[in-house]
C-alpha cells in the first residue's frame, strides 16, 4: 500500500464527509460507506460474504441520516459516534484513505476472530 498522506481536514456534512490530505487530495466518503465498512468485531463478519454484506448494507442505509461525532484514537485512527447503530469501530487512517480512494479497506480478507 502506498504511504498515506496526513489527513489535514475532515468536514462533516449532512450525508458525507469531505477529507483533505497533506498532498492536496480532496475526497468524499459517504456515512453509509463509512458505517458499512465498520471494522469492529460485530460488524466486520457481516461483510464476509455477498449475501450478508448486502443485508448489512440495507440495514446501514435504513438509518436516518446523521452527522457523527468524531474523536481521535491516539495518533493512528478516528472513532465515529452515532446516535443509532454501531459506534465501536476504530478506523485507522489507512482504512479511511482506502475508502476515500474507492478501495476495499479489508484488502479482500474476511474477518478472522482471534490473535493476529
Amino acid at each position: 500500500m502506498p504511504e498515506v498522506p496526513d489527513l489535514t481536514r475532515l468536514e462533516r456534512r449532512d450525508t458525507d464527509m469531505k477529507l483533505t490530505y497533506s498532498d492536496g487530495g480532496e475526497f468524499t466518503v459517504t456515512y453509509d460507506d463509512l458505517r458499512h465498512s465498520c471494522p469492529c468485531a460485530k460488524c466486520a463478519p457481516l461483510r464476509n460474504d455477498d449475501a450478508n454484506s448486502k443485508t448489512f448494507r440495507r440495514q446501514v442505509e435504513a438509518f436516518a441520516p446523521e452527522k457523527p461525532q468524531v474523536r481521535p484514537v491516539g495518533k493512528y485512527a478516528l472513532g465515529f459516534e452515532w446516535k443509532n447503530g454501531c459506534s465501536s469501530g476504530i478506523y485507522r487512517f489507512e482504512r479511511i484513505w482506502a475508502l476515500a480512494n474507492n478501495q476495499d479497506p479489508d484488502n479482500g480478507k474476511s474477518y478472522v476472530h482471534g490473535a493476529w
